[in-house]
Order: C-alpha cells, then structure tokens, then sequence
C-alpha cells in the first residue's frame, strides 16, 4: 500500500486495482504464477496507461510487469529488482 501511495503522488492521479491479494484457488483459477506475489497479498495489478517502468521503480517496486510501454504488475517482492513483458 505505501509503495502504491508513492506510485499514486509520482503519476499525479488514482489508481485503479483490478487485482490485488487472491487466495490460492482463485490465483488457480485466473491462470496465475504459482508462487504469485498476489496470494502474499504484495502485488497489484493496474489498468494499462498510469504508469511507466520508470515511475514503478521510482515509487520502490521490485518487480514489474509491463504490456507495451505501460505497467500491467507491481510488487514488492525480496530480492533483486525483476521486470518482465506481457504480450501486447
């Protein structure tokens, strides 16, 4: 949530959820990674257009899936800084 605050001031506007903690039979059911961050309840995801790679890193998140040049995932995952890409 603090981090999502920091990401809120840096893009200037709100945020939208579409998801956040999912229990594990829900993760299952929405096709998510098997240790999803989502089900420590440490990610988000967010509609396409709020923000960049840049501005995620900025705001502290550890890990960041992008769709194009916009943001799709964030999460605060331990260890070194990840990032990968969803199909466009």
């Amino acid at each position: 949530m603090e981090r999502l605050e920091v990401l809120r001031q840096e893009v200037g506007r709100p945020i939208p959820i579409e998801s956040g903690y999912r229990c594990p039979p829900h993760n299952a059911a929405v096709g998510g990674a098997h240790d999803s961050q989502h089900m420590y309840a440490a990610a988000a995801d967010i509609p396409l257009g709020i923000a960049t790679l840049a501005q995620a890193q900025r705001a502290g998140f550890t890990g960041v899936g992008t769709q194009g040049a916009w943001v799709r995932h964030v999460d605060v995952r331990d260890g070194p800084f990840t990032h990968w890409t969803y199909p466009t």
